[in-house]
Order: C-alpha cells, then sequence, then structure tokens
C-alpha cells in the first residue's frame, strides 16, 4: 500500500525512473502547485551548463505537502528525534553541489 492512501498502487504500463538534480521555483496555479524538476547537463549549444527540464508535477497544495513530508521522513532514519528533522534537511540542503 501507499503511505499516502489507503488505495492500492498499480502500474498499468511501464513508467521509467526519472533522475533529478534540482527543481525550479514552484508555481502557484490557483488551488494547485506546479513543481518543475530538471537535470544539469552540458549545452550542446555552447558547452557550458544548462538545466534540462525532466518533469512538471501538479498537484494540490495539501497533497504536495503530504509528498514533501513522506519524503523527509524517508529521509530521516526512525532513530531522529522530530525536532531534529528540519535541522537535518537544511544540512542536507546545504551539502555539496553535484552529489548524487
Amino acid at each position: 500500500m501507499n503511505a499516502l492512501t489507503s488505495a492500492p498502487t498499480v502500474e498499468p504500463f511501464c513508467v521509467s525512473d526519472t533522475f533529478v538534480t534540482g527543481a525550479g521555483p514552484l508555481q502557484i496555479m490557483g488551488d494547485n502547485l506546479r513543481l518543475t524538476l530538471h537535470v544539469l547537463q552540458r549545452s550542446t549549444y555552447d558547452g557550458g551548463t544548462e538545466n534540462a527540464v525532466v518533469s512538471k508535477i501538479v498537484g494540490s497544495r495539501t497533497d504536495m505537502l503530504k509528498i514533501a513530508a513522506a519524503i523527509l521522513s524517508a529521509c530521516n532514519s526512525r532513530s531522529t528525534p522530530s525536532d531534529k528533522v528540519v535541522e537535518n534537511f537544511m544540512e542536507f540542503l546545504e551539502g555539496p553541489a553535484g552529489r548524487h
């Protein structure tokens, strides 16, 4: 079962994994939010670096917050006290760029 809902999760056709290295600014679209995900790549035009969009996720504010909370929860070990979760997340964000 999915952690965010009691409904079963099915995959009626193959959905490929999408690797991302960053996200653009969150866009507010009425009651929904759009999160644009990208991957850093070398430009074929000038050899510099550029962010290539690989996915756009749209969902309600409530659903997006639930997803963010699930990600935070999964990234922290069970032994992490709840008051340390935000601190650990901020340390993660400040980590070295380009880590995979």
